[in-house]
């Protein structure tokens, strides 16, 4: 009986992550679209501005996993009904922050990078957070639930009109706005399909105690949250000082071509991982579970390997002369999300097993390591840059596993001389 259930479980992981992940791979064929005629539309100057405004938005977005999310998911049966209503509320206050936040930081950003249009970018692309708390329950409990068909379907939709939309607007010649349109048409959608979504509708409430649970839980996720959106795009921001408009543009451009549609697998298998961690931690079977999880990794980090390989083969057919000098730039950054989705699997078990505390202290060991990395290479060329990003991530899951093995051995050691007194 526990074999079939074992069976079953496995099978559910693997269920969830083919259907994110395939919603992945369909949406970015359009992500590639989009870097096509962007590319083609585009001066280097341009993408590298699009690219800088869209790593400071995604650094915020991100912070919308800080919300009830992660408790609603992990949450026992009893404890649901009152933490979706509070966390619907918690969901509203988050977004209008985030908005109007982004808005008040858009002049200070122009002003660091001596470019006044990420001013425009930044304060549009604010709005696109007001509509979320209109549904964001909704997808928390289609995680809990582990409908990942529906999710996955709507949310490749959503991402597909996004993708299409910006590559419409940029051929009729809208230039870095088309990034813009093309938020609000994903977040319309968004909220179109999600409003309907097959999960019980709790409404909106305040229950003192419950909510401020909810909101100190979501305090320590907010930190770990915002360090890990900083983390992922650090490149980004540091690149955009060190290294002239031009090549940043570069740059920015080999980072879409290959490390974002390796952090796209990377988030969706991410996404479907969580909940059935969350699953195992309620059944007190999560340690049964590790190494398998793991070796699941070990499958998608693969992945990455080889596009980095095929690197020098897709890149010359699909994009044209000005590009062609990113090829090892492209390669240094898929493999560098090889030591990030094993981080991302060890901070999803602890998140998991609410260790919020200990996952906020490795983001922060690798937000800081990698900046001081990237500062202390102080890279000049795109090349260059990127294998410096490569270097400080596989330094970090270094660091990670020594710490894990140590940790491994203390407890070893403390049980065996624990069975020894007790002998005595």
């Amino acid at each position: 009986m526990k074999f079939l259930v074992l069976q079953f479980e496995n099978k559910r992981l693997l269920s969830n992550v083919s259907w994110l992940l395939g919603s992945e791979i369909a949406a970015k064929f359009s992500r590639l679209f989009v870097i096509l005629i962007l590319a083609a539309q585009l001066s280097a100057i341009e993408y590298g501005t699009i690219m800088l405004a869209l790593a400071c938005h995604e650094v915020l977005k991100l912070v919308l996993r800080s919300g009830a999310g992660s408790q609603i998911v992990q949450c026992n049966e009893h404890q649901l009904p009152e933490f979706v209503r509070n966390g619907a509320l918690l969901q509203w206050l988050i977004c209008l922050s985030l908005a109007a936040f982004q808005v008040a930081s858009a002049l200070p950003i122009a002003i660091f990078y001596d470019n006044s249009q990420l001013t425009e970018l930044l304060i549009l692309m604010a709005f696109a957070y007001i509509p979320y708390p209109l549904v964001s329950v909704k997808v928390f409990l289609l995680h809990r639930a582990s409908k990942m068909r529906y999710y996955s379907i709507c949310n490749a939709l959503c991402i597909f009109a996004e993708n299409i939309s910006i590559g419409l607007f940029a051929l009729f010649d809208f230039g870095i706005m088309s990034v813009v349109y093309g938020k609000w048409v994903f977040v319309i959608l968004w909220v179109s399909l999600f409003y309907f979504a097959p999960v019980k509708n709790y409404g909106i409430g305040f229950n003192k105690p419950i909510f401020l649970s909810l909101i100190k839980s979501s305090g320590q996720l907010l930190s770990t949250e915002l360090i890990r959106a900083l983390r992922l795009q650090l490149d980004v921001l540091v690149g955009a000082r060190l290294l002239s408009p031009e090549l940043f543009g570069i740059y920015s451009f080999a980072k879409s071509a290959g490390v974002g549609l390796s952090q796209s697998l990377n988030n969706a298998f991410n996404s479907g991982l969580y909940p059935y961690l969350c699953n195992k931690y309620r059944q007190d079977t999560l340690s049964d579970f590790t190494l398998k999880i793991y070796v699941f990794t070990s499958f998608i980090a693969f992945t990455f390997v080889l596009q980095a390989i095929a690197v020098p083969f897709y890149v010359p057919i699909l994009f044209e002369q000005q590009w062609q000098q990113s090829y090892s730039t492209v390669a240094f950054l898929c493999c560098s999300a090889i030591p990030a989705i094993f981080i991302d699997t060890h901070c999803n078990i602890s998140r998991a097993k609410a260790e919020y505390q200990y996952e906020m202290y490795v983001r922060i060991f690798c937000l800081i390591t990698s900046a001081t990395g990237l500062l202390l290479f102080n890279a000049k060329t795109p090349a260059d840059f990127a294998l410096s990003v490569l270097i400080m991530s596989a330094v970090c899951l270094l660091v990670l596993l020594i710490q894990r093995c140590f940790s491994c051995r203390i407890s070893i050691i403390k049980f065996l001389s624990l069975r020894s007194h007790s002998n005595e």
